[in-house]
């Protein structure tokens, strides 16, 4: 098939991780793969095997007619392609799709609830609406949308490639902890740098923060004497180091409570032992998952760290083995496909 992917440009966010991964894994099974961008000089961050089409965008009128006509010249870069398939992933991507010509097969493949994502009423509207348009919905997680629009046909978690996210030596230490710093609100970096602070001193541990952190909570983490280091992360290759460098990693969020979460699959993979409320951890017995955020909850999943026996965490570890089974790229890339040729053969045999 021809699949077309829409987006508005390239970053670093991990959903954008996933689209050109998946993009790769669709062309090695065959497919011919292609994303369609506004010329804006943005370059992908993650590599993938696919074609880059550009499309014009509009820099000469206000911020909002500006944005309109780009998204417009990217609607239209793809309709001049004339894919088999299109595959949104963000929600106005979405609407890109759904206004393509009726034969063209219309995926959405969400991997956020993007209306908990914005602070706007009117953003929250748009992104809200689309989970009600006539597309083919692909959730990373049966959970991820509320019940009354949660009509998704399949489900397929993000992968991790589990040949650079692979365990370190079994060690039986509970000295470092690590958190991947963001700046987004709803991160909730600085929430669980009141946790730390509160509970590390006085204890023989040390505090990795990796990726962002912010001046004023370096300087409350000082303040309260703990101990930390702030590794800037490049690439896949540091963050893999970086995990296997702590004994325990968090990784919480203050939204999407059981939704996937690279930082947390990722520390699983790399054999570190996890505090989060998100999958993969969550879909396991571990006894450090907790439901939902919560200062308390953070705590009280420390103190069980702290004081886990050597048995207590090669339990803990054996059960990460669930990212080779289930999130190792080869085979979400085989559940991509399936589900994608299966839909086409359904829309073949509507016509």
């Amino acid at each position: 098939m021809k699949i077309a992917i829409p987006v508005v440009g390239f970053s670093r966010a991990g959903g954008e991780r996933v689209l050109s991964r998946i993009a790769t894994e669709l062309i090695i099974r065959g497919h011919d793969v292609y994303f369609v961008a506004p010329d804006n000089g943005s370059e992908p961050y993650y590599p993938t095997s696919a074609t880059i089409y550009r499309s014009f965008k509009e820099t000469k009128y206000n911020k909002v007619v500006n944005y309109l006509i780009t998204y417009y010249k990217i609607f239209k870069k793809c309709a001049e392609l004339k894919p088999d398939l299109v595959l949104a992933n963000y929600n106005l991507t979405a609407y890109i799709a759904y206004f393509l010509p009726k034969k063209i097969i219309k995926v959405y493949y969400i991997q956020a609830y993007e209306t908990l994502l914005s602070q706007s009423r009117l953003r929250k509207l748009i992104a809200y609406l689309t989970y009600s348009l006539p597309l083919n919905k692909i959730v990373n997680n049966e959970n991820i949308l509320p019940e009354k629009i949660n009509d998704y046909i399949d489900v397929i978690p993000a992968g991790v490639d589990t040949q650079v996210f692979s365990s370190r030596n079994k060690m039986n230490s509970r000295h470092s902890i690590g958190i991947i710093g963001r700046k987004e609100k709803h991160k909730g970096t600085s929430e669980l740098i009141d946790v730390l602070i509160d509970w590390i001193p006085g204890k023989d541990c040390i505090l990795n923060i990796g990726v962002y952190l912010d001046e004023r909570d370096a300087h409350r983490l000082e303040q309260a004497g703990v101990r930390y280091n702030h590794i800037p992360i490049n690439n896949d290759s540091a963050l893999a180091d970086f995990y296997r460098s702590n004994d325990l990693m968090i990784a919480t969020g203050l939204v999407e409570d059981g939704a996937f979460h690279y930082p947390c699959a990722e520390a699983m993979a790399c054999g570190c032992l996890v505090i989060s409320n998100y999958a993969p951890l969550v879909n396991t017995d571990s006894v450090l998952k907790i439901k939902q955020f919560s200062k308390e909850l953070i705590r009280e999943k420390l103190d069980v760290f702290y004081n886990l026996v050597p048995a207590q965490i090669q339990h803990e570890i054996e059960g990460n083995n669930i990212i080779d089974k289930i999130y190792s790229w080869d085979i979400v890339g085989d559940k991509f496909d399936k589900v994608l040729v299966e839909i086409k053969k359904k829309s073949d045999g509507n016509k």
